[in-house]
């Protein structure tokens, strides 16, 4: 009977958790959509919860007014076809198809915050731009020949939005008709950039989507140790250089000396009684001759014969 009753107790702990939950995660509006981009008549952005819809909205430039667009209220889909936003009049102007398109998540009547699309390849309400990065900054590269400049001159700028990776939004930085380069970054650090066109001083939309880079590290670090042996061998070099010029200039004899061969004299007599060399002189040689005289042998000396040649 205990066990029944805890289980029990287990189960209705279970579905009251499970329904606070339900209410709880219902009564909070869906997260915003991501990655809202335009090209080419063409909105599109990322998928979310499956029971989320969601609803375009446009505002004209120099307006404050939103719009919806009827072909995409409340849309389960994850695009939408903006050609049907036609331009504000007929005068030709660059700046009037021009428009900010936002898209809100909405479930059960919440609604999420509405996030405003960008562009990524530019065209004639979006700057193109290419960002190049260098130790210590980080150059924005922009074309000064565009749409706008045609028709307003130098009326018409970019604005450069810049900031490290993960800062939102990021920051108006300057603006300006031509490429420019941000300095004093910090090395290893990943910065971003935002560019949109401005009028007057007004800031256009759809603006770019933004980009980042890693600022790189100087190249002189590197170079550092190579540097350093390439002094040392100098400056060794040097001082062997010196060497060798005071040695030719002032120790001349001194060399001299040092290359001539060495002489030794052997001392007389430095092995006494040892090798004995004996010369003479040669003299003449007698040979004894015997005389036989009545049976007697008489010796007598005389001069031997000359050895016969050979």
């Amino acid at each position: 009977m205990t066990i029944i009753w805890i289980m029990q107790g287990f189960l209705w702990f279970a579905f009251f958790t499970f329904s606070f939950s339900s209410a709880s995660v219902a009564s909070q509006a869906p997260p915003p959509p991501q990655n809202v981009q335009v090209e080419k008549g063409q909105l599109t952005w990322t998928p979310g919860e499956p029971d989320v819809t969601y609803t375009v909205n446009y505002r004209r430039f120099n307006s404050d007014k939103w719009e919806a667009l009827p072909a995409c209220i409340q849309t389960p889909l994850h695009s939408c076809n903006i050609s049907a936003i036609g331009p504000s009049d007929t005068n030709g102007s660059p700046e009037n198809s021009c428009v900010t398109l936002r898209v809100q998540a909405e479930r059960r009547g919440l609604r999420s915050e509405g996030v405003n699309a960008c562009s990524r390849y530019g065209d004639v309400c979006t700057p193109p731009f290419s960002i190049l990065p260098q130790p210590g900054s980080l150059t924005v590269h922009l074309s000064e020949n565009h749409e706008l400049a045609k028709e307003h001159a130098e009326n018409a700028k970019h604005r450069i939005y810049f900031g490290r990776e993960g800062e939102s939004p990021l920051q108006a930085y300057k603006d300006t008709v031509a490429s420019t380069t941000i300095e004093e970054l910090e090395e290893g650090q990943r910065y971003c950039v935002q560019v949109a066109y401005t009028l007057h001083g007004i800031p256009m939309e759809p603006r770019s989507c933004i980009q980042c880079e890693v600022i790189p590290a100087s190249e002189h670090v590197n170079r550092t140790p190579m540097i350093v042996g390439l002094l040392v061998g100098i400056v060794v070099l040097a001082i062997i250089i010196l060497a060798l010029g005071y040695l030719g200039f002032f120790q001349t004899e001194k060399i001299k000396r040092c290359l001539e061969p060495y002489k030794y004299e052997i001392p007389p007599n430095q092995f006494p009684g040892e090798f004995e060399v004996r010369t003479f002189n040669p003299t003449e040689e007698h040979c004894d001759d015997l005389q036989i005289s009545d049976g007697n042998y008489e010796p007598r000396s005389a001069l031997c014969p000359p050895a016969a040649a050979s």
